[in-house]
């Protein structure tokens, strides 16, 4: 188990996801490092291992 990848932070990530789908609103790794207060790095590696991460 990765050091970052506790379950609170994760839950944590998980339910502002939530949230913000539940308001139709765009998920960005910005804006739920801004939600959230938690480390840029760890928002992303959530996103990258849960292929959250979408190209243009």
């Amino acid at each position: 188990m990765n050091i970052n990848e506790n379950s609170e932070v994760y839950g944590r990530i998980t339910r502002v996801i939530n949230e913000l789908r539940m308001a139709r609103q765009s998920v960005t790794i910005f804006k739920v490092v801004e939600l959230t207060g938690i480390d840029q790095f760890v928002v992303f590696q959530y996103f990258y291992e849960n292929g959250l991460l979408r190209g243009k």
